[in-house]
């Protein structure tokens, strides 16, 4: 029974090792996309702030009666 005892400790010890190893590589995972995601998010709000700018100008120039630079 000691013996029996002392091989499942061994199995668990080294299933507990793996299974964190396992939980590292997931987590690692996660936080890799979650970072591309701020980078994509970033990225998507600098475009939009342009965006705005833009069309802030276009209807500034309709109040002045101004033609804008680019009539995109």
């Amino acid at each position: 029974l000691s013996v029996l005892q002392s091989r499942m400790h061994r199995a668990l010890v080294e299933y507990f090792k793996q299974r964190g190893l396992y939980s590292q590589a997931g987590l690692a995972k996660f936080q890799a996309a979650s970072h591309e995601n701020a980078q994509k998010i970033l990225a998507v709000q600098g475009e939009l702030s342009k965006t705005i700018q833009h069309i802030s100008a276009f209807l500034h120039s309709l109040t002045d009666g101004s033609s804008t630079e680019d009539d995109n």
